[in-house]
């Protein structure tokens, strides 16, 4: 089977060769093997080896014959010439270098049978049907599915068949699926049933006045408990239908959301105007899927309410703590200076603090921490209340979840109208809430409990302890992890595809000779005085600063003079006509000019928080709905991650990349967002205290932002870090470079089971220590005090299958490593699996230091992608140029937008400017770049934004680019 690269897809089925070649697309495409090399010098006459040579490459780069082309660029003709060592020609076309016309046909055929091509019979179409009918189920829309046949033509080495035939083949597979779809909903939910359904959505809601369809799909307003109050209730109406007992788990979730995003989007009048079936998919993926999010809407809104609580309570107590301390530090200031008083006799002085004694008044409270628990048992009303809301959500738990039991328990009471704590309640609590809840105040000890229980839920729906069947990221975490059965049918396989041994003792020894090797030669290093310790501190000295060159600064200026300041407009086109990222975000080849504009427009409103009117007004051409139509078009993830990696390939196959890296080091840090107060994900920046959202992104060594997604602040970043790592396609990571947010004991393990090494750049370095296996017998005396034996090894052969099972689910997606990471974090501290991962991932962190500690090649290497992505993120500043004047990302597919529009801004300026540097130099120095040109090329970045014009009002010269940006529809387009 072929392989085929993201940006390549553009090509697959044309018949146009690009305006404009660049460097990729000649080697890749119209650079020959020796075989093909010698084929192509059978042939008599130089201009018949060029012909033969450009309808050779047009094949390898389109899967089809190259038709009669007018002319042929002058940098394929120049470029094919030096390949194939014959004079180049000035100008030509196809039709000219053929004297014939045979020949070209002759041409084609040779060229077919060279490479294996062949046309498509009755068995390709059966398996291209059979293809069709399996990808149908995740496609989310037909042209996306004709863009999957076109490259499964061109895996199997078929001729690209006619667009016509190939998207009735698609359109009959979609029909198929959702014929599929229909029977599994029919076989759950009454035709009779759905139709009512449908009358409810579209009658009015009592409380607002319009339809319940408009009800639904109003995202939160507020971060309060009226918000949490409106999420139960659409719940509480969702499931009175009984759209929680429809299972559609067989069917690709992601499909269920493209089909539930039409129909958010869409106004009662439209939605009354779909026929069947498309109206019954939309309707119901709709609900199921609204059902999801308000569930996790609702835990997440309740969860934030319940740590402004315990927050409040804690600085409460600590100001109680302050008032008390003040008069306790004067009475020592009095009683210093009476000390130092000579002319205070000692029975004035004992009379003094008698006195003072008298006075004293010792502290009401042991801790903080038992204040803030008093301080929470006062009475509150929001306590209860969001212990009703979130009762709504029928929680259920684990075996062991004790929480849920106290939940019930204090419903019976609430049934029961008490407002006392019975004594001796039938539940077993914390140990340190047991004084309250025992005391005799049983008022007390009744919100003591309910204070209790709503902590303990908190904590539980955090560690999957407590959970939500109709929910999507605080599901179970049997849910979460391949199933009993696949486990035990593809246990084998799962290990195998991790490269991981069946037995943990076998890795674990492995792992544990290296770390006594380490410990030793680390050892050494403090003994020979070329690492300091002290107080029990590693001590690392500072790097010495690089010092540039003057050669390597002139070399770099020159560069950039030469390429020169660019109009935002141009460099977009011209990095479209070079990817492709506008047919893959439509799923299709531009209709016409107001098209395309729609999509460069929409990219524009998200990726610079701009509303589709300041846009309109940037793009006179473009009203503001054409460019909220465009906007809409990136609240497909999928769509918008294959355009990212296009322009992501296209960079990495520069030569120039080699002078930076090679994609096995990268990095991944979090940049803030500003964005409006309502929505209800944002919070606080520490830094520049505005509301924001945090895009998480993923650098790699060779300047190309590999990765994104939308985060909250103050929240731990380990999961988004594995989750960028693994989801990318682009690069074969070895090791990922994070800061101390991107790091926990648990995920550095998790990446070692997944196959790369997390890299943590960690704050208070010199206050870490070693930990080693506690039967670890030959530990340096120089390390004695930087040592900590503490890793139970028999603890994680113990849980060996079940920390490859977690991997082994977050490789295959089951679940995303984000949401696995939130239910094994610290609130998960009583759970074995937890507790193993955590004593794997210390193994690996003492085995990183060590190296980290020997190497100050490893610790450049980490500062240095780290910095990278501080550079990226200056640019991404350049980008983001302000907040949203509307609460628009309330939705997640909007954050998802506003985020993936950022990277894919920040990656056709990075991409456009490597492939000018590499312009450039090949301009002046032939097809290769020297070994001197590639070492100073490494200290020199792509991420420069001072020559690009973002601003003003935009004009996109769009005929310069029509003849590929529309490929056949070039005539429609002028």
């Amino acid at each position: 089977m072929r392989n085929i690269h993201r940006w390549q897809h553009q090509y697959i089925g044309t018949s146009e060769v690009p305006k404009s070649l660049s460097v990729v697309e000649l080697q890749e495409f119209f650079s020959f093997s020796p075989i093909e090399l010698e084929a192509l010098q059978s042939k008599r006459k130089d201009a018949l080896k060029l012909a033969a040579a450009i309808q050779l490459g047009f094949l390898k780069m389109t899967g089809c014959p190259l038709p009669d082309l007018e002319a042929i660029p002058l940098r394929l003709l120049r470029h094919v010439a030096s390949e194939l060592g014959v004079p180049p020609v000035a100008i030509a076309t196809l039709r000219s270098l053929y004297e014939r016309g045979k020949t070209r046909y002759e041409h084609q055929w040779w060229a077919m049978e060279l490479l294996g091509f062949s046309k498509i019979d009755a068995a390709g179409l059966k398996a291209l049907a059979a293809y069709l009918n399996q990808e149908a189920s995740t496609a989310p829309t037909t042209d996306a599915l004709a863009d999957r046949a076109r490259a499964w033509l061109y895996q199997h080495s078929l001729i690209a068949m006619p667009t016509r035939e190939l998207r009735a083949l698609a359109v009959q597979a979609m029909a198929s699926a959702e014929t599929s779809l229909l029977r599994l909903i029919h076989e759950q939910v009454r035709p009779a049933d759905i139709n009512e359904w449908v009358n409810q959505v579209l009658a009015t809601h009592p409380e607002t006045g319009r339809t319940t369809l408009e009800w639904l799909q109003q995202p939160p307003r507020r971060k309060s408990v009226n918000a949490i109050r409106e999420r139960t209730a659409r719940i509480d109406f969702l499931k009175k239908l009984g759209v929680h007992q429809v299972d559609v788990d067989a069917i690709y979730f992601e499909k269920i959301k493209a089909y539930a995003a039409e129909l958010r989007n869409m106004r009662p009048v439209k939605f009354r105007e779909l026929k069947e079936p498309t109206r019954t998919l939309r309707l119901i993926s709709f609900l199921r899927w609204t059902l999801l999010a308000s569930t996790d809407a609702a835990i997440m809104l309740g969860a934030r309410r319940v740590t402004k609580l315990i927050s409040d309570a804690y600085k409460h107590a600590e100001s109680l703590e302050a008032k008390a301390s003040k008069p306790h530090h004067q009475a020592l200031v009095e009683i210093f200076a009476r000390v130092n008083d000579e002319s205070v006799s000692d029975e004035q002085f004992r009379g003094f603090v008698r006195e003072l004694s008298e006075q004293y008044t010792p502290p009401k409270f042991p801790s903080r921490a038992a204040a803030a628990r008093w301080l929470l048992s006062e009475p509150n009303p929001e306590v209860r209340t969001l212990l009703s809301e979130l009762r709504k959500l029928d929680l259920q738990g684990e075996p062991d979840a004790e929480v849920v039991k106290m939940a019930q328990y204090l419903h019976t009471l609430y049934v029961a109208k008490q407002g006392a704590l019975p004594e001796q309640p039938p539940v077993r609590v914390p140990r340190t809430w047991r004084e309250l809840i025992e005391g005799e105040d049983r008022e007390r000890a009744m919100r003591a409990l309910e204070a209790c229980t709503l902590i303990g839920l908190r904590k539980g729906l955090r560690s999957g302890a407590v959970y939500v069947a109709h929910s999507d990221s605080f599901r179970g975490r049997a849910q979460l992890l391949i199933s009993d059965e696949d486990w035990t049918r593809d246990r084998v396989v799962r290990y195998q595809q991790l490269s991981l041994p069946a037995d943990g003792t076998e890795f674990l020894e492995v792992l544990t000779r290296d770390l006594e090797l380490k410990l030793r030669e680390l050892g050494a290093a403090v003994e020979a005085g070329k690492l300091q310790t002290e107080d029990g501190r590693f001590h690392v000295a500072r790097f010495k600063p690089v010092v540039e060159s003057q050669e390597v600064a002139q070399n770099r200026n020159d560069l950039i003079n030469k390429i020169g300041v660019v109009q935002f407009p141009d460099l977009i086109l011209e990095m479209d006509s070079r990817t492709g990222f506008s047919k893959i975000l439509l799923g299709r080849v531009a209709r016409d000019v107001d098209e395309l504009l729609a999509v460069y427009a929409g990219m524009i409103a998200h990726g610079c928080a701009l509303d589709a009117s300041q846009v309109s007004h940037s793009i006179p051409q473009l009203a503001a709905s054409a460019v909220l139509r465009g906007m809409t078009l990136f609240e497909n993830t999928a769509a918008l991650r294959a355009a990212n990696d296009a322009v992501v390939s296209f960079q990495k196959r520069l030569p120039i990349c080699a002078a930076w890296g090679d994609g096995s080091l990268a990095s991944a840090d979090m940049m803030s967002l500003d964005v409006s107060k309502h929505i209800w994900l944002a919070r606080a920046d520490y830094r520049r205290k505005l509301q924001s959202v945090g895009t998480y992104t993923l650098v790699s060594d060779f300047w190309s932002v590999l990765y994104d997604t939308p985060i909250i602040l103050n929240e731990r970043q380990a999961g988004a870090a594995i989750e960028a790592a693994l989801r990318q396609t682009e690069a074969d990571i070895g090791r990922l470079a994070v800061d101390t947010h991107g790091y926990t004991d648990f995920a550095m393990g998790l990446a070692k089971l997944l196959g790369f090494a997390l890299c943590p750049r960690l704050a208070r370095f010199a206050e870490r220590k070693l930990y080693v296996p506690s039967n670890l017998k030959d530990i340096p005396e120089s390390l004695a005090d930087l040592t900590i034996r503490n890793i139970s090894l028999p603890q994680i052969k113990a849980a060996w299958d079940d920390l490859v099972r977690i991997a082994a689910s977050v490789e295959t997606g089951h679940v995303s490593a984000t949401v696995l990471m939130a239910r094994y974090g610290s609130a998960a501290s009583d759970n074995p699996i937890y507790k193993a991962g955590v004593h794997l991932g210390r193994l690996m962190r003492s085995l990183y230091l060590c190296d980290f500690l020997l190497s100050e090649d490893l610790r450049r290497a980490v500062n240095r992608i780290l910095v990278h992505g501080e550079s990226v993120h200056q640019l991404q500043r350049a980008i983001y140029t302000g907040t949203y004047s509307k609460p628009r990302g309330q939705h997640v597919p909007e954050l998802h937008a506003a985020s993936g529009a950022l990277t894919l801004m920040t990656n056709l300026c990075l991409a456009w400017t490597a492939n000018k540097m590499q312009d450039t130099l090949l301009g002046e120095h032939g097809q290769t770049l020297s070994e001197d040109e590639l070492r100073w090329l490494a200290q020199v970045s792509p991420a420069r934004f001072s020559n690009i014009n973002f601003r003003g009002v935009f004009t996109f010269p769009v005929e310069q680019y029509a003849r590929w940006l529309f490929s056949g529809n070039a005539s429609r387009a002028a």
